[in-house]
């Protein structure tokens, strides 16, 4: 998962039962690329969507993204292509005006891409785990004064359409579709839950905590931040779960994004900042409330 922040942009005054959605032809095969079922993008994600409604929590999955991607007055093949790598992108906008930066409108809009070196086994496990994000994943402001590190990775980590939720969603699709493959998925077997059988959210936190050898630098940037007690979990243990995105355990991936994160709605602030300095008219209790809140959240960053 990855936010993107656009800056400034000035202010300007299947049906899933359906027949072209179940059948496709050709001849899937789990162990192919999932781009070589076809020369056309659009069949290869059919086979995929053709797939995972054979699975209870896909067929669910899939009905949910469709319905929010209508909201938008888009399909699912809208929202999921081709990538270097699997991840949801969402992108927020701030669009507001130099002559009246007060009124500001927030627009958020979220893409899933799936790797396109992976198997079709493979692709429809980062489709099910990436729709997860888009489906669940909460938005949130970063604009908003009390923007906090503790609530950003716990947000990425174990809150709604987090990490955990993912690929707890991931794994319920697999044990569904491929239940004799069950072993293939070691990470899945690791949070089961010996007395129920069932997948435990509580040993999937304990997992996504482990940061191995990140563990002193990562514990120096809880101390720092004075956020350490709010995270119990992490641990120094071998990390079981890698961001694709950053290539490190996903604590500290989440650390690296608000960090980016910060810097681009600082930047974009202080410009902001400027513009209502710049203004007649506007009441000195007006700008100085907005400075105070500038420099609150952005004191790390200037």
């Amino acid at each position: 998962m990855r936010l993107l922040i656009i800056l400034f942009i000035p202010f300007l005054t299947m049906n899933l039962a359906s027949a072209e959605y179940l059948f496709v032809e050709g001849n899937s095969n789990p162990n192919k690329n999932w781009q070589e079922f076809s020369s056309s993008e659009r069949l290869n994600l059919k086979n995929l969507y053709q797939i995972l409604i054979k699975s209870k929590t896909g067929k669910s999955l899939l009905k949910k993204a469709k319905a929010k991607a209508e909201e938008n007055n888009e399909t699912l093949y809208d929202i999921v292509s081709a990538g270097d790598g699997s991840l949801t992108d969402t992108t927020l906008t701030r669009r507001f005006s130099p002559h009246d930066p007060d009124r500001v409108i927030y627009e958020s809009q979220s893409k899933v891409f799936l790797n396109k070196d992976l198997s079709q086994y493979e692709a429809l496990l980062d489709l099910a785990h990436e729709l997860t994000h888009y489906v669940y994943r909460k938005n949130f402001n970063p604009y908003v004064r009390n923007f906090s590190l503790s609530e950003f990775i716990k947000n990425t980590i174990e809150g709604t359409g987090g990490e955990v939720q993912a690929f707890m969603m991931e794994c319920r699709v697999h044990n569904e579709l491929f239940p004799g493959r069950i072993k293939d998925r070691f990470n899945c077997m690791k949070i089961l839950d010996q007395s129920t059988g069932q997948l435990s959210f509580k040993k999937a936190v304990t997992r996504f905590y482990q940061v191995g050898a990140y563990f002193d630098s990562f514990d120096d940037v809880l101390n720092k931040h004075g956020i350490k007690t709010e995270f119990p979990e992490v641990s120094g243990q071998k990390a079981s779960f890698v961001s694709s995105a950053y290539g490190i355990p996903y604590p500290v991936a989440a650390f690296e994004e608000y960090l980016s994160v910060l810097n681009k709605v600082c930047e974009n602030d202080k410009r902001r900042l400027g513009y209502l300095k710049k203004e007649t008219g506007r009441t000195p209790a007006s700008v100085s409330k907005f400075e105070s809140d500038f420099k609150f959240r952005c004191k790390d960053v200037f």
